[in-house]
């Protein structure tokens, strides 16, 4: 197989692909999370800071900064409301705007 790694190691790649294998990556914010299901529905999210498969550090989430910066940059202190998730700049939904501050 020639895979173009991505992510720490071609199962990671691979399994992230996978809709039938519990792991969630959110670019936004660099974190890998495993979702905890109740009756099917995602209740909760397990941050995972080691890769199952070949045990490398896994990327520090950049959540706290997510919050951080749209509160002081943008005056947004809740950007989950829905009040204020529509004033949320279309950078913050991807990984543009860690890559555009060199984080």
């Amino acid at each position: 197989m020639n895979h173009n790694k991505q992510y720490c190691c071609e199962l990671m790649d691979i399994f992230l692909e996978d809709e039938r294998i519990p792991i969630i990556y959110y670019e936004a914010v660099k974190e890998y999370d495993i979702p905890l299901l109740y009756k099917g529905k995602i209740t909760a999210l397990q941050g995972i800071d080691y890769c199952p498969w070949c045990g490398k550090r896994l990327p520090k989430s950049l959540n706290d900064e997510w919050f951080s910066i749209l509160k002081s940059e943008y005056g947004l202190d809740d950007p989950h409301s829905k009040e204020q998730e529509k004033l949320v700049p279309e950078e913050f939904m991807t990984d543009q705007w860690w890559k555009k501050r060199g984080l």
